[in-house]
């Protein structure tokens, strides 16, 4: 299923949901340059080009979350088909070498993926006409969990971190549930109400919802 989430002014946003493990990819782009950001293309590669083709868009980044194999299962064959540089935090980089074992332990197949191009920083931004995309450093799911912050559309992915009324598992190697509570208390929940959550699975929210009514950060005071 490919929905369209509007966007902005000056950006368009569309979501598929991909893989086997029900993976929100986003296609983020500027309408006037045409430059997208694919954002955790986690497999049905085929599905995610012709949305490129049809959109007349091309990507320039692609940009994960984190290392987990259902969200980096499509790096490789978008990049190939593309040229989009491949960007992760190094916290991760272990997880996403070994990303066909990985598949593998959950039986779901997942093909080795190209070495990284960017190693991104807390703090690092992505521009592509009149998006900016911040890197806000969320770990917890995973030592290198990041979420992604556009302030002037009001947009934040947070890939594993933030769910709907949930939040990311911490029983996987690397996970710890106390640094994503303080992920999450530091990071997301200092900004506004309005700002929409795009999570790795799931439907949309926003930073407000979550602060009502998700039972894990309900009691959270900053």
């Amino acid at each position: 299923m490919i929905s369209d989430l509007g966007g902005g002014d000056t950006t368009e946003l569309l979501s598929m949901v991909v893989g086997p493990l029900d993976v929100a990819c986003y296609v983020y782009w500027d309408v006037e340059t045409r430059e997208a950001f694919v954002i955790d293309p986690g497999g049905d590669t085929d599905r995610i080009l012709s949305a490129l083709k049809d959109k007349s868009i091309e990507a320039k980044f692609i940009l994960n979350t984190h290392g987990h194999f259902d969200h980096v299962g499509g790096n490789g064959a978008v990049k190939a088909e593309t040229g989009a540089q491949i960007c992760i935090n190094k916290a991760d980089a272990v997880l996403y070498s070994e990303a066909e074992e990985r598949g593998a332990i959950f039986g779901v197949p997942t093909v080795s993926q190209p070495m990284p191009d960017i190693y991104f920083q807390d703090g690092a931004k992505f521009s592509l006409g009149s998006i900016t995309l911040e890197v806000i450093y969320t770990p917890g799911h995973t030592p290198g969990g990041v979420s992604l912050y556009s302030e002037s559309d009001r947009l934040l992915f947070t890939g594993d971190t933030l769910f709907a009324g949930s939040i990311g598992r911490t029983d996987l190697e690397g996970g710890s549930f106390d640094t994503l509570m303080e992920s999450i208390k530091s990071r997301i929940l200092p900004l506004d109400d309005s700002v929409r959550v795009l999570p790795g699975h799931g439907p949309d929210t926003t930073v407000g919802e979550e602060r009502e009514s998700n039972a894990f950060i309900v009691n959270i005071r900053l």
